[in-house]
Order: C-alpha cells, then sequence, then structure tokens
C-alpha cells in the first residue's frame, strides 16, 4: 500500500522490538514481574490442592509411580513462580538407597532439591503446622523431628531407617537450622546414627546448595525473627534467582561412627561450596561477547 510522505514503513519486526524496549515499557515489565510470580503462585497452589493431592493420595496409597512425577513436576512449577531456576552439577551415586546430607539456606532448599528428584526429607517439627505448604510437606511423607527434644531422636533415626528400607533416597541438613548461606554451620551427628543401625547398604551423598544471581551470591534464607509472607514477597520482588546444587562423591561408611561421619561430610560439604563460590566468581570475571 502506498501511503503519505515519510516513504515506506520499517519492517514490523523492527517496530515492535523499537516500541517494546524502551526504558519505560521495560521499568513497567520488571514492577509487574512479582505481581505476575503471586498470581501463577496462588494459581498453581489452588491447583494442587484441586487436582494433584487427591491423585497424589491415591498415587501413594497404591504405590504408583506416579507419585514421583508429581512430586516432581510441582516442585519445577514452586520453583518457577517464586522465580528460582535450579542448576544441579554432578549426580547421585548408584545405587539407591541415599543418603543425602546438605547445606541448609531456606525453605527453598527442599523444593529445589525435590524438582530434581522425589526425595523423602527430614524437617523440623514446626514445618508440618505452616498452612498449604505443611499439609504437601505431610502428604509425601516428610519425617518430622522436634529439634528441642533429643528424646525423639531414637524414633526418628528409626523412622529414617524404614525410608532407606524401602528404597527411598532421604535428605537430611544436619546444621538443623537455616542461615544466610555464607558459612557452612556444624553438622550435628544426631541422625547420623540412623546409617550405624542401618542393616542394609547405603550411600552418603554430600551436596552443596548456593544460590546466585548475575552479581554473585544471593541471601534467600529465611531465619531469625523473619515472618514468611513478606520474604516470600521479596523473593518474588527479586527474581532471577539460580539455586546451584553440587552433588559430590560419595562418603564412605566403613569403620566409621555417627561423630565421624558428620566431621567428614560437613568438611566435604564446606569445600564444595567454596569450590561453587569459586565458579560464581569466575564466571563474573569472564567478559561478556557481543555479536554484530
Amino acid at each position: 500500500m502506498e501511503g503519505g510522505s515519510g516513504g515506506a514503513a520499517p519492517p514490523l519486526s523492527r517496530r515492535c522490538v523499537s516500541f517494546c524496549h524502551t526504558p519505560v515499557s521495560q521499568a513497567r515489565h520488571l514492577r509487574a514481574m512479582p505481581y505476575l510470580r503471586a498470581l501463577a503462585f496462588v494459581l498453581a497452589m489452588s491447583a494442587a490442592f484441586i487436582f494433584l493431592v487427591p491423585l497424589q493420595a491415591l498415587a501413594r496409597r497404591c504405590g504408583w509411580a506416579l507419585q514421583h512425577w508429581i512430586q516432581t513436576g510441582f516442585c519445577r512449577a514452586i520453583c518457577a513462580t517464586i522465580g528460582i531456576r535450579v542448576e544441579a552439577t554432578g549426580a547421585l551415586p548408584t545405587p539407591a538407597p541415599r543418603f543425602v546430607v546438605a547445606n541448609h539456606v531456606s525453605w527453598t532448599d527442599i523444593i529445589a532439591l525435590a524438582s530434581l528428584h522425589p526425595f523423602v526429607f527430614l524437617a523440623k517439627s514446626e514445618v508440618a503446622k505452616w498452612p498449604a505448604l505443611g499439609f504437601l510437606a505431610r502428604l509425601q511423607g516428610t519425617v518430622f523431628v522436634n529439634r528441642g527434644a533429643r528424646g525423639e531422636i531414637p524414633r526418628v533415626n528409626a523412622a529414617l531407617r524404614d525410608v532407606l528400607r524401602k528404597g527411598r533416597d532421604l535428605v537430611v541438613f544436619p546444621e538443623g537450622t537455616s542461615s544466610d548461606g555464607t558459612n557452612v554451620l556444624r553438622f550435628n551427628p544426631a541422625h547420623f546414627d540412623a546409617l550405624e543401625k542401618y542393616d542394609g547398604e547405603a550411600a552418603i551423598a554430600p551436596v552443596a546448595i548456593l544460590y546466585a544471581d548475575s552479581e554473585g551470591p544471593i541471601d534467600v534464607g529465611w531465619y531469625g525473627e523473619m515472618t514468611f509472607l513478606p520474604h516470600l514477597w521479596d523473593l518474588m520482588k527479586r527474581g532471577g534467582a539460580r539455586c546451584h546444587i553440587t552433588f559430590g562423591e560419595p562418603v564412605d561408611l566403613r569403620g566409621k561412627d555417627r561423630k565421624t561421619l558428620a566431621i567428614e561430610t560437613e568438611t566435604r560439604v564446606r569445600d564444595m561450596l567454596s569450590a561453587a563460590r569459586g565458579d560464581q566468581a569466575a564466571r563474573r570475571s569472564v567478559p561478556l561477547k557481543y555479536s554484530m
């Protein structure tokens, strides 16, 4: 079509780029993203309770493999809605079952790990009381422990051994609390006793968890006097977080008591976390290359 004095109109793709990537449109997009993530989170949780919870309950009761697909798929969706991308390095040792020992940064560690593999988790008893998420944790067979009641440890360790006897892979956080992720806290040896008295074969798999964005390591921890909803909103506003999960070589169990195992895995996880930080620093130091 012939038009006025301005000549031929620019190609549609060029017009879209010049319009969509103006500073004003980018700023509006960034301001809207947390609200879109919050909406997606609400929709995902609602869909889970309407459709997935009944199906998952049936799948677990009948022993269907579908239960594992539901768990990992749901956790991947939740990671996406709150703006966390999970990146894994290494692999779990074979064969199962695996006793996974990881540092603990935030509640998001659980959904990040479960987005990769259908683990069973050991969690503090308060998690069972969380609205919505606590119900889902109970549905997945989470083992709960009252951190302040040492008399419960034998019962909890017996439950952990039952998980391993069923061939399931188990995750424990021996620090016993979450933190800002700067350092690895001392590993409590109490639950390594579950392995000492386990009558089968299992591998200890050390795992290091690090959160970072384009600028380097970040703090996504929920600890101290923080309340959950403001913490969740901060995650959604931040966006762009990457959860780096490093699976290390298995720790040899032979001839070692619970205290020795705790010290060895703590050292291994600390070294892996330090290496992951070094990888992040190296990644930031690589100059960007642009092609014309």
